[in-house]
């Protein structure tokens, strides 16, 4: 109270919970081991309610930290503290979450990207771990740090996850797609103009650059940023500075730069697409995103996520899934990535509403090209069998599941059974003429 703050205390994770839905917080201060429901179940509590969460931990580790962060806690505080310290948090915290736009501009802004709901820094296997142990050696330095890797594969996470455990997590993090901006306005946007710069200006306008003072910048789709506006950058990352349109005085710069691209930098510098001077000042640390065709193993654990995110997104009761499901996920290559599989499972969680998803919930450019659930090898009984009989029947089977799946669709069917359709047609003809 004599900080100016009403506070209402909870005797655990449950109780912490139960309390929110009766209680309007605008900011949740949580331990991470409670009985009855842990930090973690706090802060997806707050987090369904949009209320930023501030993390206690006493293990002080670099990979807390970046995990709590991950799933969405707005700041940590490693026990023990001082109430200094946890004064000096909660003013970081209310600052960047309650922080009010520069009143420079009345303009809408141009696209920018905007955080990835869809995606996740969830992951197992060895070439991701890699990744974020990169992430966490470099997470305290200033180094610019280059993304690559496929569309979809989690670059602005990443770029989150780097600024938020970094010494930069109390100042804004702006995230600006280079190739959503028109080549003509990229330069009021990145570095804002002064009012009657041009004509249209009616107002003074932040640039981006500006807007991440004290902060972290990503600058995504770097590839897309025309070649006459490269060198106003590069003199940007040398000499931390920039103008501002129709000003003419440099301003100083305080931004971490971090760039990400899913095109080959480096071929666009031999093909003169890219300059070769810039595409080194960016290449500091390099930290390639790998594809999720070679991720396989992290699938159930995504799939899991998605499918908690979903229920809660959409009011669904999804309990799990069948094997099968992950058979036929584990066969398909996403050429989408991450992004691809979380639209797809969020697709058949809000159309199945509740249960067990199935191989027939699973949209059919999935299950087209993917081999047919393994089963169990069928013993020949012990006085024999009539083979053409069982053959056939195992047939007819196989296409009443294809068509029962495809809606009758022999088109469809035919090309999950890998025939063509004038033979399927053929196969149901012989079906009608035995019957």
């Amino acid at each position: 109270m004599r900080e100016g703050c009403e506070v209402m205390e909870a005797q655990d994770g449950q109780d912490a919970k139960e309390k929110l839905e009766s209680f309007s917080a605008e900011l949740i201060l949580t331990d991470m081991e409670m009985p009855r429901a842990d930090g973690k179940d706090v802060l997806a509590a707050g987090l369904k309610k949009h209320i930023p969460v501030v993390i206690l931990t006493g293990q002080g580790s670099v990979e807390v930290a970046v995990q709590m962060m991950r799933l969405g806690a707005a700041n940590f505080l490693t026990k023990p503290f001082t109430p200094a310290t946890l004064r000096a948090l909660l003013e970081d915290t209310f600052g960047r979450t309650k922080a009010s736009p520069p009143a420079v501009s009345a303009a809408q802004p141009l696209p920018i990207m905007a955080a990835e709901p869809h995606d996740t820094v969830i992951g197992e296997v060895a070439p991701f771990r890699r990744v974020l142990d990169v992430i966490q050696t470099l997470a305290d330095t200033e180094a610019t740090v280059m993304l690559t890797g496929e569309s979809g594969t989690g670059k602005e996470v990443m770029a989150r996850v780097i600024h938020n455990a970094s010494n930069r997590r109390s100042g804004p993090f702006v995230a600006v797609n280079c190739g959503a901006i028109p080549e003509p306005l990229l330069e009021s946007e990145l570095f804002g103009h002064a009012k009657g710069a041009f004509t249209g200006a009616t107002h003074s306008r932040a640039g981006r650059f500006q807007l991440a003072d004290g902060g972290t910048i990503l600058l995504d789709e770097i590839g897309d940023m025309p070649l006459a506006f490269q060198v106003k950058l590069l003199r940007v990352l040398q000499e931390r500075q920039y103008e501002v349109l129709g000003e003419g005085l440099p301003r100083r710069t305080d931004v971490r730069v971090i760039v990400a691209t899913h095109r080959d930098l480096k071929a666009m510098v031999s093909a003169g697409q890219f300059r070769e001077d810039l595409y080194y000042r960016l290449n500091v640390i390099d930290i390639h995103l790998p594809p999720l065709r070679e991720r396989k193993a992290d699938i159930p654990l995504l799939v899991e996520h998605f499918m908690q995110t979903a229920n809660e997104r959409h009011n669904r009761a999804i309990t799990g899934l069948q094997p099968a499901v992950l058979q036929a996920f584990d066969a398909f290559p996403w050429p989408g990535n991450i992004r691809q599989l979380a639209n797809v499972i969020e697709k058949m969680v809000v159309l199945k509403r509740s249960g067990e998803l199935e191989l027939s919930d699973v949209p059919l450019e999935i299950t087209a090209n993917s081999p047919p659930p393994k089963s169990q090898p069928t013993e020949l009984p012990a006085d024999g069998l009539d083979l053409r009989q069982a053959v056939a029947e195992y047939e007819d089977s196989l296409i009443g599941q294809a068509l029962d799946r495809t809606g009758g669709n022999r088109n469809a069917a035919a090309q999950l059974l890998g025939l063509n359709r004038t033979t399927l047609v053929e196969k149901l003809r012989r079906r009608k003429d035995l019957a």
